[in-house]
């Protein structure tokens, strides 16, 4: 389908329903608000004119940048890494293609969480290979490219994995201490590693699939050295037979070097264009994402253990509480240009030197984020690729939907159960037994009124008559009050489970829930079926799953 998000409400959904092994695929679209706050990013999905000079180009109307690009160096290091990693045949194709100079390149990218993190790690690389299927012709082939950030350091924010325990959330952490180095050379812990997969398997429910992926899971573990190549093997495993291309940056910093050596000729020319930008987006009415201090540089070095050493410019370069020249700097990057790397707001830079980037598929924050690079791009002689909204979507199991069914709710409107839970119970009862007891009151007064004129004694039968009904109506009212509050509490706990399914922890199910929940319940069909919801799918839209 081909629909602006432009003027979606929440409760008018677009229905597809087709059948495959096990699912239901219903691609009740709904629009990209429901998936963030972010106006910036909602503004541009929906094509505000205001935003031209922002995002100098539109997925409704994209066009391929110009761009040159090393294609022979490039699919060389390609190769190498992902044979690697053992990618098949299909990766090894696309990449051979990319050769050919009417081959582009469709980028996303994460972080290396663990096990890839929550399920939008997921919906991201499906996104991108979608795209990819979508924009191919005849003549022009796009091919999708997952940027593993394993230059990141921050472990507190992939160290983890959330699954659901008896419908609540239960999450595994990964015991280590990082101390700030980057995953691309933070050693893979494979006892720890052994030992959550051994808790995986205690927690998850029985499943025909759930053996043989624990064991490729151990099968993947053993192979990987590090943080980063772990990511990179299991996002293989999951789509290399999709043909999407893994890349891990330390592996290519070699390429990059015209980069670094810019960032360090102007060492702080890309803050003061960002803060500039940030001034202009404030105009505009909008929140700037990031802000930095002048004197820091949008790079970082490497010590020789992997730790990423943050550096600041005043007059010298300080790192680390060490004092380096411009001619330190320039000496090192020819001598072990791997020692450097680039930070959240110049990686774009370097994947854009790199590739023949046609698009890069965001999340709403990062969407936000790139609001503010476009002026660092003109900076590098680069034009910036189009950027487009990944999908994103809810997994509905049986045992909610029948919930949904039930109570004949919306999800978006389980995002506040209790709210949900008040309104449920108005439509019950809500003033039925005051109405009665007013009706009966009325004609019994009319009765009265009659009787007084026939015989003044059948004035008091009549009262006894009126209290005997009006007793008896309380009696039916306490009978079905006793009924509706333990119907009540039934409800309480149907519609509190399925919050906690799909709003875990209040958060949408994307960005907590990890995909091994469903691989082990449904096996890779779950994957093929996700691809299928996005293909009927609009860019930007969130889609829903019954399985």
């Amino acid at each position: 389908m081909d629909k602006s998000v432009v003027g979606y409400k929440l409760n008018n959904l677009v229905t597809h329903v087709k059948k495959q092994k096990g699912f239901t695929v219903r691609s009740d679209a709904l629009p990209y608000e429901f998936s963030t706050s972010e106006r910036i990013s909602i503004d541009y999905v929906n094509h505000k004119s205001s935003l031209k000079n922002v995002f100098p180009k539109h997925f409704r109307e994209s066009r391929v940048r110009e761009f040159n690009v090393n294609r022979v160096n490039l699919v060389d290091k390609l190769l190498e890494y992902n044979k690697k990693i053992g990618a098949p045949k299909q990766v090894v194709k696309n990449i051979n293609s990319l050769s050919h100079p009417e081959t582009y390149a469709v980028i996303t990218g994460q972080q290396p969480g663990l096990f890839s993190g929550p399920l939008y790690t997921v919906y991201k690389a499906v996104s991108t290979i979608v795209i990819c299927e979508k924009l191919s012709n005849a003549k022009h082939l796009f091919v999708p490219i997952f940027w593993n950030a394993s230059e990141d350091h921050d472990f507190s924010e992939v160290n983890r994995i959330s699954l659901f325990k008896k419908n609540n959330l239960y999450s595994i952490h990964y015991d280590s201490v990082a101390e700030e180095i980057a995953f691309s050379h933070l050693s893979l812990d494979q006892s720890e590693l052994n030992r959550i997969l051994a808790v995986i398997e205690s927690v998850s429910p029985e499943s025909e699939f759930k053996a043989l992926l624990l064991a490729k899971l151990r099968e993947i573990t053993e192979k990987s050295s590090t943080v980063g190549e772990f990511f990179s093997r299991f996002m293989v495993y999951l789509f290399g037979e999709l043909g999407l291309v893994l890349m891990e940056p330390q592996h290519f910093r070699h390429l990059m070097t015209p980069v670094f050596d810019k960032l360090i000729r102007s060492p702080t020319q890309c803050t003061a264009i960002l803060n500039e930008a940030g001034s202009e987006l404030r105009k505009l009415g909008y929140s700037p994402k990031i802000h930095k201090k002048p004197g820091v540089c949008n790079f970082f070095l490497l010590s020789e253990g992997g730790k990423r050493l943050r550096i600041s410019y005043n007059g010298k370069f300080q790192i680390g509480g060490e004092t380096f020249s411009q001619k330190d700097l320039l000496d090192l990057l020819d001598d072990n240009p791997s020692r450097f790397s680039a930070n959240a707001l110049t990686r774009p830079i370097t994947q854009d030197f790199l590739f023949p980037t046609a698009a890069y598929v965001a999340g709403p924050s990062e969407i936000a984020y790139q609001a503010q690079i476009k002026g660092i791009y003109d900076f590098f002689s680069l034009e910036m690729p189009v950027i487009f909204p990944r999908f994103g979507a809810t997994v509905v199991e049986k045992k909610i939907a029948k919930v949904l069914l039930k109570h004949k709710i919306e999800i978006f409107e389980l995002k506040t159960p209790a709210k949900l839970l008040k309104d449920l119970a108005k439509k019950k009862i809500d003033g039925v037994f005051d109405s009665f007891r007013n009706e009966v009151s009325r004609n019994m007064s009319a009765m009265i009124r009659q009787a007084s004129i026939i015989d003044q004694d059948l004035i008091e039968p009549c009262l006894q008559a009126k209290g005997r009904i009006l007793k008896t109506i309380q009696i039916l009212e306490d009978k079905m009050a006793k009924n509706l509050k333990k119907q009540n509490q039934i409800a309480r706990r149907q519609i509190v489970k399925a919050h906690n399914n799909l709003f875990p922890s209040g958060r949408l199910q994307e960005r907590q829930i990890n995909v091994l929940e469903y691989l082990i319940k449904f096996g890779k069909q779950f994957l093929k079926t996700v691809h299928k919801s996005f293909v009927e799918a609009d860019y930007g839209e969130h889609t829903v799953i019954k399985c």
